[in-house]
């Protein structure tokens, strides 16, 4: 599975600031593009990083480590207040796009849609107030119940729209959350 195209909301006057701000971020083979969004919307996702040059990339920055995932992190705010994380998984091969993806709401019920698109728990549990993790490793939707705290400054989740395009079989398209997520599978 790989994004191919994500859409999120942002305020209107933040937009000009998003394009020229993720036109100096590689965003390798996923295109990321924000909209107009009513109030103040804001999100959680990833950028993979490769292994060889995260050390790079994160200087000066506080690097979280995944022991489990073999994967290291570092975290900062774009110009709309976004959670952003650029992860290096070692071993993951071509490493470009988007990593992860927050969706926040019923995480037994998006999960159970999310499995007519051939996407399956890999990490975490469907228990209440925990993370789900779909897909594979190195790409994954996250399933947030509502307002837990997002790594690392524990602001509290919210759900705003959003539009992804994956890639890989099978192919199809769900709808999560009363319409608020459209996620497709081409």
């Amino acid at each position: 599975m790989r994004f191919k195209r994500v859409r999120l909301r942002a305020p209107a006057h933040l937009l000009a600031d998003l394009r020229e701000f993720y036109d100096r971020i590689e965003t390798g083979e996923t295109k990321l593009e924000f909209a107009a969004g009513e109030g103040e919307p804001f999100y959680h996702f990833a950028f993979l990083a490769p292994w060889e040059r995260f050390d790079e990339l994160a200087a000066g920055e506080e690097v979280f480590d995944f022991p489990d995932w073999d994967a290291r992190a570092f975290y900062f705010h774009d110009p709309a207040g976004n959670i952003v994380e650029v992860v290096a998984h070692r071993g993951l091969e071509d490493p470009t796009g988007l990593s992860e993806l927050g969706l926040v709401g019923d995480t037994r019920a998006m999960a159970a849609e999310l499995q007519k698109l051939g996407l399956e728990l890999w990490d975490g549990t469907l228990k209440e107030d925990r993370l789900a993790f779909m897909g594979e490793r190195g790409r994954t939707l996250i399933l947030a119940p509502r307002a837990r705290g997002w790594m690392p400054t524990g602001r509290s989740s919210e759900r705003h729209p959003v539009e992804a395009e994956l890639s890989g079989p099978p192919a199809g398209e769900v709808e999560l959350e009363g319409g608020l997520y459209r996620i497709a599978r081409r």
